[in-house]
């Protein structure tokens, strides 16, 4: 019997190709290019050519996976379309409601118009639909309530016009609804209540009128309402108190009366709340303090009256408070434990006392509006800390001097109005030091004393009227350095002397307003015009350059220059003086 030798191999080895062959079968097999279905290809060509673009891949047998901007399934079937901002011109073609696979449409932002195809009705398993930020017309087709599968609908910033179609209501998967400034009007239709499973509804800035239907009460999945700039009237619906999970409320820019109802402090999850605008009456509630989430509240331009209540001072969350242009009353002291507020607007109002020295606990604050109240007494020099405000309005009230020397401090102040108070002394040098200032009003107050030359300091300054004071002395020759300012008001005051030549530098100013008594018109001076009843010097946009327009010259002058120009007066001052011919004098 012979012997048998087996083949064997060294367990290196055989180690190393059991590897191997793991390795390819775990290796994915060559993958197959999936081809655009045919028929859909077709439909891609026609929304290319329509639309004026080509898109590479966009072709009967382009491949799936390098064709722009579309999904396909398995079968070539496109799932998909992601054209926004790609600069798509023209209608929306019929044919896209032919491909019946689509999830996703987004044609957002581009220049579509026309209205939106009825053969959208096929589309039944779209999810997603984007159409804003085009030119879309006509009314919103009830076709759309065929769409049972969408989850968002966004259709703002559109043309759209006529009523809310009621078929909406069939889309119960709907979640996100956009509809904002577009032309919509009527009614909002009671189906809407139907949309159980809605998140967020917009219908800003419409013409959609009548009250808000009690039939919306059922939304209780809501955490997002915005009906502002509409025509909605009557009073807050008492349903809002079931929007559990509600946390923005637009409701501003409407015709809504009545009084802001105490259960809105039932709303704990609001964050939000914008009833601007309105008719709205009577006092704000207590219970708006039980609304610890809130950081934003908008009530300006009602009727409300009565104290700002106390427990706002325990909205900790609040940045944001504007309650402009009622007839509220207020403890300011109240609202300074508001330490996270951004912006406290309370113009127009009927607040009176001093503003307190506690003012410096809100340091986060960046605008502070108490202009158009009854507030006297001093600006506390606390003020100072407040080390992040960049506008500040006291204009309209009642303050007095002397103006705090820590107003130097605000050194990211961009606005400053303290016009129509009873500050009297020489003007203050904090002024003077308010680098980043960009306009700045002092009129109507009894500063005294020359403006002093260190003014020209501010280099960012475009705005600035220290008319209606009892400033003496001339225009110092260093203004010429305020190259950004455009409008310079230095009327009805007791400065003398002539406007300074340097002035002709000044290549933005657009306007000068000046008192005839101190720099007299008529000869090699300014045109007299009428403003308010008052007659000043007018001069013109960059004095040598070209003017402003001016009164009507004589029929004889017609054919000759009116105008100022670079060349009008060689080192001097050019002015439009419509009484020559020439249109200009110069100084």
């Amino acid at each position: 019997m012979g012997n048998r030798r087996g083949c064997s191999f060294p367990l290196p080895l055989l180690l190393l190709l059991l590897a191997a062959a793991w390795l390819v079968l775990l290796l994915p097999s060559p993958a197959v290019a999936t081809r655009i279905d045919d028929a859909q290809a077709v439909v891609l060509v026609e929304c290319a050519a329509a639309w004026g673009r080509t898109f590479r891949g966009w072709r009967e047998g382009g491949e799936c996976n390098t064709a722009q901007f579309i999904s396909c399934d398995g079968a070539g079937l496109v799932t998909a379309m992601w054209l926004d901002g790609r600069g798509l011109v023209g209608s929306i073609p019929t044919a896209l409601g032919t491909l019946t696979s689509l999830t996703a449409l987004n044609l957002c932002c581009n220049s579509l118009y026309g209205p939106i195809p009825a053969s959208f009705s096929g589309l039944a398993s779209l999810a997603y639909l984007d159409l804003q930020y085009n030119a879309l017309s006509e009314s919103i087709p009830d076709a759309i309530s065929l769409m049972t599968a969408l989850t968002s609908l966004f259709l703002s910033s559109n043309q759209l016009s006529g009523g809310i179609p009621p078929a909406i209501g069939a889309l119960a998967s709907l979640k996100q609804l956009y509809l904002p400034q577009n032309k919509l009007s009527e009614s909002i239709p009671t189906e809407m209540g139907n949309l159980l499973e809605l998140q967020s509804l917009f219908l800003d800035y419409n013409w959609v009128a009548g009250t808000i239907p009690d039939a919306l009460s059922a939304l209780t999945n809501l955490n997002h309402l915005s009906m502002a700039g509409n025509q909605l009237e009557g009073a807050l619906p008492d349903f809002l108190t079931s929007f559990v999970a509600l946390t923005q409320l637009y409701l501003n820019s409407n015709l809504l009366s009545g009084s802001i109802p105490a259960f809105i402090g039932n709303c704990v999850a609001l964050e939000v709340l914008s009833l601007s605008n309105n008719r709205l009456t009577g006092v704000l509630p207590m219970s708006i303090g039980a609304m610890t989430n809130l950081r934003s509240i908008n009530l300006y331009s009602n009727q409300l009256e009565g104290s700002i209540p106390s427990t706002i001072g325990q909205l900790e969350q609040l940045s944001w408070l504007s309650l402009s242009y009622n007839a509220l009353t207020a403890d300011l002291d109240d609202l300074t434990p508001l330490g996270n507020l951004v912006g406290l607007l309370l113009s127009g109002n009927a607040i009176s006392g001093s503003i307190p020295t506690t003012i410096r606990e809100l340091f986060s604050l960046q605008t502070l509006d108490v202009s158009n109240n009854e507030l006297t007494g001093i600006i506390p020099s606390t003020i100072s800390g407040l080390i992040h405000l960049t506008s500040l309005m006291l204009d309209h009230n009642k303050l007095v001097s002397p103006v705090p020397q820590g107003l130097s401090a605000l050194t990211v102040l961009k606005l400053i109005d303290l016009h129509d108070n009873a500050f009297s002394e020489v003007l203050p040098p904090a002024f003077t030091k308010m680098k980043r200032a960009e306009y700045m009003k002092l009129s109507h107050n009894n500063f005294t004393g020359s403006i002093p030359a260190s003014i020209s300091s501010l280099q960012s300054l475009t705005y600035l009227d220290l008319s209606y004071t009892f400033l003496e002395g001339t225009i110092p020759t260093a203004i010429s350095k305020m190259q950004r300012l455009s409008r310079l008001y230095l009327h009805i005051s007791t400065l003398s002397g002539s406007i300074p030549a340097t002035m002709g530098s000044m290549l933005n100013l657009q306007y000068l307003y000046v008192d005839p008594a101190a720099t007299p018109c008529g000869a090699g001076r300014c045109e007299v015009v009428q403003y308010s009843g008052t007659a000043f010097c007018r001069a013109c946009t960059n004095f040598c350059d070209t003017c402003t327009k001016v009164a009507r010259a004589p029929p004889e002058c017609k054919k000759k220059r009116r105008v100022c120009s670079s060349k009008s007066c060689p080192g001097r001052i050019c002015i439009p003086f419509i009484r020559s011919c020439q249109g200009f004098k110069c100084i």
